[in-house]
């Protein structure tokens, strides 16, 4: 598949829009020559090791969930290692793209995934995030008074685009000349620079017909199951230490830090838990729930819920979100043969969280 296509298709699947402002996400790395892509190499972190692994398996498209590249590069050289990595995807035409917090923030996507351990009635974004467009399929609402002969003119005017809609015209002030209206529309970007056209031909260039124009961005709506982390309602009460077993599971480890809340137990019920992919420092912060899990949580963020009386399990930063490169495969794999399209998708076996447990 040519790699243009590939990332059309990735950003079917999480559209990078939703990804955080702060983050640095979609084709971090393109060859410069056309690039067809025949092995998809899935990682949640691009390390030295882990790129050798993809050049011995012959891939050319990596797919890192972390960016490989995040803060800007001053220089390409052999001093550093992410420098060195980017150097080498270059010079062996390998592909590098990165969809992070796109990711987080799906229905679907990793923090979804990390309740899929258990049986949940209910699961809602932590921090829901607003629709990508307003359902109208405009963004600006537009009123502006004009006399009646301009009214009449400018509604002809602008039945013809189809990037304005017209709403409606209310009667103002009557003179002694014309009478007046507040004329109201809905306009795309593009449809506020026409309309605004057509109301300075209408009125000779008189500048003055602007003086009660009024531009507001219409506000869109929360989308419903999509946002930065994830408030889940278990179907029926879990015991702590039932949770800490399927949690160790799902993510397969051994061990898990936990820390429980004051005056609670092992055998205390679980009826709501709070989750975040990779950190969840300040977003789970006060989260209405009796769990939280998640990768990253300070010494001074677990004090403050353990005493409010919420426990929390913390796994270390990408131990919570490395399994869902498999299910990613699935999900992708499907999409491509919707589209009767195919390539082979590579799970990384060496890509592993820095820190170990002895």
């Amino acid at each position: 598949m040519d790699l243009r296509l590939v990332c059309k298709r990735l950003n079917e699947y999480a559209n990078l829009s939703i990804a955080c402002d702060w983050d640095n996400v979609g084709l971090l790395v393109e060859p410069s020559e056309p690039l067809l892509v025949t092995k998809m190499f899935l990682t949640n972190d691009l390390t030295e090791p882990v790129l050798e692994e993809a050049i011995k398996k012959e891939v050319n498209l990596i797919v890192s969930y972390h960016p490989a590249i995040f803060r800007p590069l001053k220089k390409l050289t052999q001093s550093d290692w992410k420098e060195r990595s980017i150097v080498k995807c270059i010079e062996k035409r390998i592909a590098i793209y990165s969809p992070h917090t796109s990711w987080d923030c799906i229905e679907g996507g990793i923090n979804d995934w990390i309740l899929s351990a258990f049986e949940t009635k209910k699961i809602e974004p932590v921090e829901p995030i607003s629709n990508l467009i307003h359902p109208s399929g405009f963004t600006k609402n537009v009123k502006i008074n004009v006399s009646s002969d301009i009214q009449e003119n400018l509604v002809k005017n602008v039945t013809l685009t189809d990037s304005i809609r017209f709403i409606g015209a209310k009667k103002l002030i009557q003179s002694n000349e014309a009478d007046f209206f507040e004329m109201e529309f809905l306009t795309s970007p593009k449809g506020v620079v026409a309309l605004m056209e057509s109301i300075r031909s209408l009125n000779n260039s008189d500048l003055n017909a602007f003086s009660s124009l009024r531009i507001t961005n219409m506000e869109k709506p929360l989308m419903k199951n999509s946002g930065l982390g994830r408030l889940g309602y278990l179907s029926k009460p879990l015991r702590l230490k039932e949770v800490v077993e399927k949690v160790k599971s799902h993510f397969q480890m051994k061990t898990i830090r936990l820390a429980i809340a004051n005056g609670k137990s092992l055998e205390d019920e679980v009826k709501t838990i709070a989750v975040g992919a990779g950190s969840g420092s300040k977003l789970l912060n006060n989260t209405n729930a009796d769990l939280i899990i998640t990768g990253e949580f300070s010494h001074h963020e677990i004090l403050h819920e353990t005493h409010r009386g919420v426990s929390v399990i913390v796994t270390d930063h990408s131990n919570n979100e490395r399994g869902y490169r498999e299910f990613f495969r699935k999900r992708f794999t499907q999409l491509l043969k919707k589209n009767n399209e195919n390539i082979e998708i590579l799970l990384s076996e060496i890509d592993r969280d820095p820190l170990e447990y002895l």
